[in-house]
């Protein structure tokens, strides 16, 4: 086997399974495995599930005689991510009592290697920018619609923390309910898988769909309530575009997520009503799908060993 060294090993750690990878230096997967993470159950057995699955990449770079050549271990996670210290410090419940998890150290400990710890969109924007190399030199956003809103931004390949660890957090932005005057609502509501159900269920009246894969079921067969709920949805994700032009004025913004997934049933009425704002956006799919998250921590662990910074280097 023609093996680039160093290695490097990344891992995603989702609500319902991690997937992790053993990259060569040039981030070619060599090896990679996926397990349950059993999120829902809380955070000890995320951390189990996650500590499997690194092994996995470990035992099969020591069964390759290969292991001397790890350089460092790379982890995607939901929450916002301090990553100078690889500390969680906010999250939703979808891993219960992942916030203040200090998920570097953790890591480090078990298999004494350096780590990097990122938030999973931006981890999903960094293996974007590692197989579009024309983006490297770009101001690029990215959203990602799966059954919530996320988001991240990179300046010239280089990933936007913010102040306070939170810039492309866009799902999380406040806007007026379209439905109910005086509440205020998150971006995510409207524009997110389940902005999508939220949106068909209330726009036109009849049906309350389960979620966004439920109302792309009945558009595909031609049902006209979730035909016009894919309609409004398409207007509502133009809005969130259009704010991130003018905020941001980005070369091109990337959308990824499950929702991408089905967007042949719904990217090109957004792109006529984009078209009818007359703004001068590149709006593109992301390339990686589902595989974004473990290519862009696979690059995080490089870049941020190449660079020198890495939250417990000194361990």
């Amino acid at each position: 086997m023609n093996i680039q060294k160093p290695l490097y090993v990344g891992a995603d750690l989702g609500g319902t399974k991690i997937c992790a990878v053993v990259f060569d230096a040039s981030l070619r997967p060599l090896f990679n495995t996926q397990v349950p993470s059993d999120a829902s159950a809380g955070k000890q057995r995320a951390l189990d599930a996650l500590e499997g699955a690194i092994a996995q990449c470990i035992d099969w770079c020591s069964e390759s005689n290969v292991k001397e050549h790890v350089a460092g271990i790379g982890v995607s996670t939901a929450g916002v991510v301090d990553a100078h210290v690889g500390v969680i410090v906010d999250a939703t419940d979808a891993i219960p009592g992942w916030c203040g998890t200090r998920l570097a150290d953790w890591v480090g400990d078990r298999f004494g290697f350096p780590v990097s710890i990122e938030n999973d969109v931006k981890c999903a924007l960094l293996g974007e920018l590692s197989v579009s190399p024309d983006l490297v030199k770009a101001r690029t956003a990215m959203l990602t619609l799966g059954t919530g809103l996320g988001g991240a931004m990179a300046e010239q390949g280089k990933i936007v923390p913010g102040a306070h660890m939170v810039a492309g957090h866009f799902g999380r932005m406040p806007i007026p309910s379209p439905w109910e005057r005086g509440r205020i609502l998150s971006l995510e509501q409207l524009v997110s898988g389940t902005g999508l159900a939220n949106v068909a269920s209330r726009e036109v009246g009849g049906r309350n769909f389960a979620d966004g894969r439920d109302v792309v079921k009945y558009a595909a067969a031609g049902d006209a309530q979730a035909l016009r709920g894919l309609d409004r949805f398409c207007e509502f994700l133009v809005m969130a575009l259009e704010q991130l032009y003018w905020g941001l004025d980005p070369d091109v913004v990337l959308v990824g997520g499950g929702l991408s997934e089905a967007r042949e049933h719904w990217w090109l009425r957004m792109i006529e009503k984009l078209d009818q704002r007359g703004l001068p956006l590149e709006v593109r799919p992301a390339k990686l799908h589902n595989d974004a998250g473990v290519y862009g921590a696979g690059a995080l662990i490089k870049t941020k060993l190449v660079s020198g910074v890495v939250a417990n280097a000194d361990q």
